[in-house]
């Protein structure tokens, strides 16, 4: 099949990436503009697909693991790597950046060195819902894509895999905010609400997953971290508004 074939074949039975990925080109081209959301979306790519070479090979930085290659006469692979794959930290860490934007700051202009730091950590929150069901992808229509040389700690996933994660998150955000020149655009609360809809929609979704194979106890961790993380970003979110209209009628007064 042709590359572009497998191109084609990766939405095809990748859809829900796909629909993620749809999302952040509506909200980046509305936050960042053409070129500055390329920016932000071939780095991340790019760091993310080294990423993954690169544990795979010599376990830095997720840790060792392999992908099986039972698909790559279906989707697109590069080497030895699912292209789906490394195209998901695109949107997982922008949404993750936007959130953590609102959170310690601006959204138009994230100045804030906290904002890598918390993004990466909010990105590696999705992750403890993501990869213990993914991890059981022959349950489900994902399929059995990877595994680990021994049993990880949490649901078969090892640590060093949500360390690498965060590392992802951290690298990508940081690199853009070093790379960034002037202010974003200004975007309205609704944005703001929307992108924490669709960080919410990613941790639903794996929830939904775990539950359809009847998982429960995974179901359960999951349930508490999706709650307890959305339940705390959207108080910081709330407190964050409250003090930035407190800010502007002391300014008008």
């Amino acid at each position: 099949m042709s590359p572009w074939g497998l191109l084609w074949g990766s939405v095809v039975h990748r859809p829900y990436v796909y629909a993620f990925l749809a999302c952040f080109l509506v909200f980046a081209l509305r936050h960042l503009g053409v070129w500055r959301m390329l920016l932000f979306m071939l780095p991340t790519w790019v760091i993310a697909y080294a990423c993954e070479y690169s544990s795979t090979r010599n376990g830095f930085p997720f840790g060792y693991y392999r992908y099986f290659d039972d698909t790559r006469t279906r989707e697109l692979w590069i080497s030895n790597v699912p292209f789906f794959d490394s195209l998901s930290f695109v949107f997982l860490s922008y949404f993750s950046f936007v959130l953590a934007s609102a959170l310690v700051g601006d959204v138009s202009r994230p100045v804030s060195r906290a904002i890598p730091w918390l993004g990466g950590v909010l990105m590696m929150l999705l992750d403890v819902v993501i990869d213990p069901v993914a991890l059981q992808g022959d349950k489900w229509f994902l399929g059995r894509i990877y595994d680990y040389p021994y049993q990880g700690f949490y649901f078969g996933v090892t640590a060093a895999n949500f360390g690498g994660w965060f590392f992802v998150g951290f690298v990508t955000q940081a690199f853009f905010l070093l790379v960034l020149r002037g202010s974003l655009r200004p975007v309205p609360r609704r944005f703001v609400l929307g992108a924490y809809g669709v960080y919410a929609g990613i941790f639903l979704f794996n929830l939904t997953m775990t539950l359809i194979i009847g998982d429960y106890r995974l179901a359960a961790a999951s349930a508490v971290v999706t709650a307890g993380t959305l339940g705390a970003m959207a108080v910081g979110l709330r407190t964050r508004r409250a003090l930035a209209q407190l800010s502007s009628r002391e300014g008008s007064a």
